[in-house]
């Protein structure tokens, strides 16, 4: 009865301007639509769910609804023995939730309620988090494991069959990216990657790369090493340093530098304007005033960054921490292939001296910038006194 006070409770206050459309049930394309105004609890009743099989799964009122911040629905339902059923209904359009998948959701951990088990519609079970909030942390990617988390982190591995360490409230230690993932001594990890160990800690509790590192080329090794110590780079970007870095990938490092050099924390706690990426990393960077995005809703963030994109971000970055840029007119080669809406920022970044042409006076601006050219810009950045 607890259980189901709070839950009502729940919903009631975080009640808003969300319309629910009930609509006749086809079984072929059974589903229901939501106005969204945010991703908040709601009340809603009398919606009957179907699955692959066209047998319905819910047909009864339900005691309340969460919209998750990936865009799924998360609907509830009380039952007399104090335990929920929740049903997770796939995105398929903004303003559309097909609900012919079947998930089935419950707590493994007591102490938090942050860890769920997904059955899905194949009756395959994985692993997914969400904060107390009901807020998607990792969206149902891991293989389910009985006896998960009896320590404060575990090795989880994903459907793709990449293994990482993740701990209990969430927080990835070590991308599951790896082959494998042995566990050391007073819960240190190595990670295995192409039959190799790629990850080990270093002396300031820093998972590193020894080898990706050392591969990099001499004009970069400093720049590296320092950024992988100032924990600047996840073992992903580690692993493909001179690959194209995307724009989420760089609004990663750019924020993790501000909030070091700073000591300042940026919330997310903030309306995501994008539809097509929930990235903290990216939400904290739009909360700062340093990015847009490709349109009004989209972010595109998986799109690898341009020069001129990437100076137009380290230009605002620059003007929020108040740095002195001496005024000196920079002159290209190639000034004229400079978009007009970057052309102040590359004179800004040029000035900064912490992004500038190349041997033959070029900056290049419709060129994608590589990870590791990007780290090297950031470290210039946070040199600057």
């Amino acid at each position: 009865m607890y259980k189901k006070f709070i839950l009502i409770a729940l919903s009631s206050i975080f009640l808003f301007n969300i319309d629910i459309y009930a609509n006749d049930i086809n079984p072929e394309q059974s589903y229901f639509k939501i106005k969204r105004d945010n991703e908040q609890i709601i009340n809603i009743e009398n919606i009957e769910i179907l699955n692959n099989d066209n047998n319905k799964i819910g047909n009864k009122n339900w005691s309340s609804a969460v919209i998750l911040n990936n865009g799924n629905l998360l609907v509830g339902e009380y039952k007399s023995n104090k335990t929920y059923d929740y049903y997770e209904i796939n995105k398929q359009e903004q303003m559309s939730f097909i609900t012919n998948s079947k998930y089935y959701i419950k707590d493994i951990n007591s102490q938090t309620g942050s860890f769920i088990t997904v059955k899905n519609e194949n009756n395959k079970y994985y692993l997914g988090v969400l904060d107390k909030e009901f807020n998607v942390i990792y969206d149902t990617i891991f293989e389910y494991k009985e006896n998960a988390f009896k320590d404060y982190s575990d090795i989880l591995k994903t459907k793709d069959g990449g293994y990482g360490v993740f701990t209990i409230d969430g927080e990835e230690l070590i991308s599951p990216i790896f082959d494998s993932i042995k566990k050391l001594d007073n819960n240190d990890f190595e990670g295995v990657y192409k039959d190799k160990t790629y990850l080990l800690k270093n002396n300031n509790g820093i998972y590193i790369n020894e080898t990706a590192i050392n591969n990099v080329d001499n004009w970069a090794k400093s720049s590296v090493k320092d950024a992988v110590n100032l924990n600047f780079i996840s073992q992903s970007l580690q692993l493909k340093l001179d690959s194209y870095i995307t724009r989420s990938e760089f609004c990663e490092i750019m924020i993790k530098l501000y909030e070091e050099k700073t000591g300042f924390e940026i919330s997310t706690n903030i309306k995501n304007n994008f539809v097509d990426t929930n990235n903290k990393y990216v939400i904290k960077a739009y909360r700062l005033g340093i990015i847009s995005g490709k349109t009004t809703s989209r972010f595109e963030p998986n799109s690898y960054i341009t020069r001129e994109e990437s100076a137009v971000i380290l230009a605002n970055l620059l003007k929020k921490m108040e740095y002195p840029i001496n005024e000196v007119n920079y002159s290209y080669v190639d000034e004229n292939l400079i978009s007009s809406w970057a052309k102040e920022s590359v004179q800004i970044v040029s000035n900064a001296k912490i992004m500038q042409g190349d041997t033959q006076n070029k900056f290049n601006p419709k060129n994608n910038y590589k990870i590791v050219e990007a780290i090297s810009t950031i470290m210039r950045l946070y040199q600057l006194k």
